[in-house]
């Protein structure tokens, strides 16, 4: 009649018959099966010295019970048991996959050739003859209680290492992270540095700088290739001190900011406007086929500076002089072309002011 499981623990108080436990290594568990109570506790003494779980079962079926609930490193069975068997036993043990590969020491009263032929030819690794000896038993049980308790350790070891190469590349992966934002920002901060180093910090035009940057790159394409001509305009607004003077920098500064994204509607995107300081504009007209070119654009300035602006309330209507030079074989660099359309626009303002002047070559 089969009984319940009983797990039991037991570890021996006379430390002279144990032998050496490995303390760094996982308890494993050994699975005792006879249906005679006495049997399981004369193997429950044997066995005690060894430190491990010991586990009984009273019949076949409380044995294929018991490996649902754990597993193993060895299993010491005796054959003779009603109901099922050591044999039958053993072959359901062998269909289940949580079973399958367990070691299986079979145990017998009786010395017939015939079992052992059969214990061997059904999987045990060993049958034993009652009475045996109990340091042979102890020495074959701990044979597969140390390859258990390795297989454990491995697998331990295994599942710590895998965790800390997850842990550790998870950190990486917070790092990489971590870090691309940091290269993101520090990029960002890098383009906002060489923009406010390119940059007019009240119009947002190009500063003079970065007008000269695109002025040497247009007239080294023109000496390259012959095309397409650029020119250079120098604009300066007519009568802006009294701006400053009458209503204050706040008001001339409303008007320069005004003035800059006048100009920049009258521009394409290839072209460069600038300020050079105080009320001095430049641009750079990129691409242009002639002076005509060149003066269309200004007059489509002096049309956009036209409109009143509002300072305070009140209209206040603004004028510019512009002077104008187109580049030729003779413009060696690009301050050259600067100086003349300089000189031009001072003919502009001694000219009556809000009026063109070119380079004429």
């Amino acid at each position: 009649m089969s009984r319940s499981v009983v797990p039991r623990l037991a570890l021996s108080e006379d430390s002279s018959n144990a032998l050496p436990r490995a303390h760094d290594l996982p308890q494993v568990s050994v699975l005792l099966v006879d249906d005679r109570a006495e049997n399981l506790l004369a193997l429950e003494a044997v066995l005690e010295p060894l430190g491990q779980r010991l586990v009984q079962a009273h019949s076949g079926g409380a044995a294929l019970q018991a490996v649902l609930a754990e597993q193993f490193a060895v299993i010491l069975m005796d054959i003779r048991m009603p109901d099922l068997d050591g044999f039958e036993t053993l072959a359901l043990l062998r269909t289940r996959k949580r079973s399958r590969h367990i070691p299986i020491i079979f145990l017998t009263g009786f010395a017939e050739q015939e079992d052992q032929l059969r214990s061997y030819a059904s999987g045990a690794v060993d049958i034993l003859q009652k009475p045996f000896d109990p340091g042979t038993l102890r020495a074959k049980v701990n044979v597969f209680v140390h390859l258990r308790q390795n297989e454990l350790a491995l697998q331990i070891a295994r599942d710590e290492l895998e965790s800390r190469v997850a842990e550790r590349t998870q950190e990486l992966a917070t790092a990489n992270a971590a870090l691309e934002l940091e290269i993101e920002h520090r990029k960002e901060i890098e383009r906002q540095l060489i923009e406010q180093a390119h940059r007019d910090a009240l119009t947002g035009l190009a500063n003079r700088k970065l007008l000269l940057e695109h002025l040497h790159h247009a007239v080294a394409r023109f000496h390259r290739q012959g095309t397409p001509r650029c020119a250079v305009m120098m604009i300066d607004l007519d009568r802006f001190k009294s701006i400053n003077d009458t209503r204050g920098h706040f008001a001339g500064d409303q008007v320069l900011v005004e003035v800059a994204r006048r100009l920049e509607r009258c521009l394409r995107d290839v072209d460069t406007a600038a300020r050079f300081g105080g009320d001095e504009f430049a641009i750079l007209l990129d691409g242009v086929d002639a002076m005509r070119d060149a003066t269309r654009v200004a007059d489509r300035i002096h049309a956009a500076l036209a409109a009143p602006l509002m300072l305070d309330g009140e209209a206040v209507t603004i004028s510019a002089s512009i002077g104008i030079a187109l580049i030729d074989a003779d413009y060696k660099h690009g301050e050259e072309l600067l100086r003349d359309a300089d000189s031009a626009l001072y003919r502009a303002k001694q000219a009556g002011r809000a009026r063109t002047e070119v380079v004429q070559r």
